[in-house]
């Protein structure tokens, strides 16, 4: 997929990619996937995407997230197959205030998979 990338990017091919972000395929809606594809198209996306993907060392995050003082509230799909749960608690661990919310059935992108269910903690998070 990488060498076509920069030329062209069947719309089947973004969808192979991202459905996997879903726990539930079919929350994924031809609109949805309308918009992703549109943004792809902006300038310099796709070499960007690109130059990520060729990253094969990833930096390790727990400095960067130790230096956050703020209180943090973690949304995380417990069906995440691309970062899965179990990853939650080093967050937690580098992240004192924070305060995880477990969204059962929902994979990486809950916002999106189930607007409704993950913004009730955003809310109740930013108001209390």
């Amino acid at each position: 997929m990488m060498q076509a990338m920069p030329y062209v990017l069947p719309k089947s091919m973004l969808r192979s990619n991202l459905v996997i972000a879903y726990a539930d395929p079919t929350a994924l809606s031809d609109a949805t996937l309308d918009r992703y594809y549109e943004l792809m198209l902006g300038p310099g996306v796709r070499a960007t995407l690109l130059a990520r993907m060729e990253q094969t060392v990833l930096s390790d995050p727990e400095p960067q997230l130790k230096r956050i003082a703020a209180p943090v509230l973690l949304l995380w799909g417990e069906a995440d197959a691309m970062i899965p749960i179990v990853n939650a608690a080093d967050y937690q661990d580098a992240l004192p205030q924070s305060r995880l919310v477990r969204l059962p059935a929902l994979g990486h992108v809950p916002q999106e998979e189930a607007p409704d269910r993950s913004v009730a903690p955003v809310l109740a998070f930013l108001t209390g």
